[in-house]
């Protein structure tokens, strides 16, 4: 892999002169808040050791490793149902007397908190967020009770780190898919364009199509549909026949029989066009760079999907290879349920039991409108700092800062606060190890002044003789509380 180091440092070097506090951040901090589900001891401390070349490199590698679901195997184990097909699946519903029962679509939820929160790949579900929410198919919806988790299986998570254009025909054979985008029941003598509209639209090149290319996105597709156990099959009899022109794929499409391998070389072009590259491109550099990324970035990310015949990772290597990258600290704000999640992190919280704390952070993230998979539209869910600007998720956010470091919630082992600070003497160096360990770096000093006012005392205190004894556990939800944490 390409040296990157010496670029980053000057970059980071730069936004360090040019950033207002608090928004100064350590380069560990900020790769991981981007590229992981939050900065941990133990992968903060891996990032300095090795350097970014070499962490990317690992995380690639143990995002092919650990792929599926082997990131966490305890947590894996929280979702039995995720491995049977959809007829088992009702078939076990059936047997317990709930053939329409959600507890798949449950178990999903269950199982992506806890790979967000504990996986060992994390790198590799962060990819496995973004295109759940590309191609998003909502959780908890009635018509896929018994097929969603075959979009998060085999779908998203088989194909994160290789090519989109296999994901995508993947995605175009899903059964949950189908069912959600209407395309099961479409059929040439009563066609429905929501399928053909939205891979357009959502999936693929962006809203540079006409509606005459829609009709035929949709006439293209049709014979797609699911048998009796929700399993794909295609149905030449239900396929429209004649000739096709979307963009600049055509087709005599003359046959009935030949309309699947139609439909999958149109899936091809589609994946394949500059104008995918682009969205692809764009959302991935608004995911992990800026709300309004350069032009100049999202067209090296173009570029990078083009060379590589669809692939992911040149595309993410490019944005973490990128100035605009290591100087964009402070571009970007977690959303409510990667504040949790990074909350967790950050202070080292384990299970204690581990089916009962992932429906704790089910709860949790419910409160804050961000249940992971569960937005109801097929555009994902938005990841733009203004989309979550509420009063109301704030003051629930920061209930929870204060009820996980207090060991509220069932599920959590009791967290050892004092720990968090190390060797500290003084509550000066406390603050300043709690907010290392925290956020990634030590506050501006009118902030630790404000922590210390907290305290009524000054920084000078021995620990022998400080209010920490009585407010540690009142002074930590009031670091999470800060905009440093805010921050992915």
């Amino acid at each position: 892999m390409t040296h990157i180091w010496p670029s980053a440092r000057l970059a980071i070097q730069h936004a360090r002169h040019t950033a207002k506090a608090p928004l100064s951040w350590d380069p560990a901090g900020h790769a991981l808040s981007r590229f992981t589900f939050g900065p941990t001891t133990s992968t903060r401390a891996s990032f300095t050791q090795r350097g970014p070349d070499v962490w990317f490199a690992n995380e690639i590698s143990a995002g092919r490793r650990l792929s599926g679901y082997r990131g966490s195997p305890g947590v894996a184990a929280q979702g039995p149902l995720l491995a049977k097909d959809p007829a088992d699946v009702r078939a076990w519903l059936k047997a317990r007397g709930n053939e329409y029962g959600w507890d798949a679509m449950d178990q999903l939820t269950r199982v992506t908190l806890g790979m967000q929160t504990w996986s060992q790949a994390q790198l590799y579900e962060t990819v496995v967020d973004f295109f759940a929410n590309h191609l998003n198919v909502a959780n908890h919806s009635g018509d896929v009770w018994s097929t969603r988790h075959t979009m998060d299986r085999d779908v998203i998570r088989a194909h994160a780190l290789g090519s989109y254009a296999d994901m995508l025909l993947a995605s175009a054979r899903n059964p949950a898919m189908l069912q959600f985008l209407n395309l099961a029941q479409s059929k040439k003598s009563a066609i429905n364009e929501n399928y053909g509209r939205e891979l357009l639209e959502l999936h693929t090149v962006g809203r540079v199509y006409s509606e005459n290319d829609v009709k035929f996105s949709a006439r293209i597709l049709t014979g797609r549909t699911l048998d009796d156990d929700f399993k794909y099959y295609f149905r030449p009899d239900r396929h429209w026949t004649g000739p096709v022109r979307v963009l600049g794929f055509s087709h005599a499409n003359a046959t009935a029989a030949g309309g699947e391998a139609v439909g999958d070389a149109y899936l091809r072009y589609l994946a394949s066009h500059p104008s995918t590259a682009k969205l692809l491109a764009t959302k991935l550099c608004v995911r992990f760079v800026s709300d309004a990324p350069s032009a100049a970035l999202i067209a090296a990310v173009t570029r990078s999907y083009l060379a590589g015949k669809t692939q992911i990772v040149p595309m993410l290597a490019t944005i973490f290879r990128s100035d605009e990258f290591w100087s964009s600290r402070g571009l970007k704000v977690r959303r409510p349920a990667e504040n949790l999640i990074a909350t967790i992190r950050a202070l080292g919280v384990r299970p204690a039991k581990l089916a009962d704390a992932l429906n704790s952070l089910h709860w949790m993230t419910s409160s804050v409108g961000n249940v992971p998979l569960d937005w109801a539209a097929p555009n994902g869910y938005p990841d733009v700092a203004a989309a979550w600007r509420s009063s109301g998720s704030l003051l629930n956010l920061w209930g929870f800062h204060r009820g996980l470091t207090q060991n509220w919630y069932d599920g959590f082992a009791k967290l050892n606060t004092p720990a968090l600070y190390g060797t500290a003497k003084t509550s000066g160096a406390a603050i300043d190890a709690l907010t290392k360990r925290l956020t990634g770096s030590t506050f501006p000093a009118a902030h630790r002044q404000a922590l210390q006012s907290f305290l009524a005392e000054p920084a000078s205190t021995t620990l022998a003789k400080s209010q920490l004894r009585w407010y540690l556990d009142h002074l930590i939800p009031l670091i999470l509380d800060a905009p440093q944490h805010a921050l992915r």
